[in-house]
């Protein structure tokens, strides 16, 4: 019964609902990162289990810097302008990604990552907190998390479907196994901008000003007994 009227308490607040709609897109590109991230610094950078292991901790470190830069922007200049700012960061990111080389490079492109990973991340949860209404935090942080977990299932799917059928695009004119594998997943790279482009196009839609003005709104709550 809860369940069911936090979706119908959900469907009042149409701005949280667009917001919803755009994580779920832009969030399927910073699942891929984050569940690809080793996979294409082995394959593409040839790193081996002791470089992944330093890339993670220099990104965790940069995960910090970025929660915290993002927190202040977020105090100085809103919440959604500070999530595209946090979005195009990973545009630029992956952007640079697709046509990088060597090791140095993959290491300072990840720490770039984790400062604007971490800033699309904890914005999206600040937005929440901004568009719940009194009494309805949890709830609404549940609806959030829903949908973060749908883009973890989603995301990866899609990006190793890209990556598998390139590979064997490329390797059917003419390109060795590993040559094809490499090709295959740096065009799959792509994707990753495709989904946070069409994310930062659904949060054009959403007034943030709109949002916060609804969350000041008491939502009765039903008997559930």
């Amino acid at each position: 019964k809860r369940l069911a009227n936090t979706f119908r308490t959900a469907r009042g607040f149409r701005e949280f609902l667009k917001f919803i709609i755009a994580f779920l897109v832009y969030n399927d590109g910073i699942m891929i990162v984050m569940g690809f991230a080793s996979i294409i610094g082995a394959t593409l950078f040839g790193l081996q289990t002791q470089d992944i292991l330093i890339f993670f901790i220099l990104v965790q470190l940069t995960n910090v810097l970025g929660a915290y830069l993002f927190g202040w922007l977020v105090d100085s200049i809103g919440g959604k302008p500070s999530l595209n700012i946090a979005l195009a960061l990973m545009v630029v990111v992956v952007a640079w990604l697709y046509f990088a080389e060597g090791k140095t490079t993959f290491f300072i492109i990840g720490a770039v990552a984790g400062v604007a990973m971490a800033g699309a991340q904890s914005v999206s949860r600040t937005m929440v907190a901004l568009f719940a209404p009194p009494g309805k935090s949890a709830e609404f942080f549940g609806f959030f998390a829903t949908f973060g977990r749908v883009s973890s299932v989603v995301a990866p799917l899609i990006f190793g479907w890209l990556a598998a059928e390139a590979a064997l695009w490329f390797e059917g004119r003419g390109q060795g196994v590993i040559l094809a594998e490499q090709s295959g997943l740096r065009l799959a790279i792509l994707s990753i901008a495709a989904f946070i482009l069409v994310g930062m196009v659904l949060l054009i839609f959403v007034d943030e000003a709109k949002a916060r003005a609804a969350a000041l709104t008491t939502v009765d709550e039903p008997d559930l007994r």
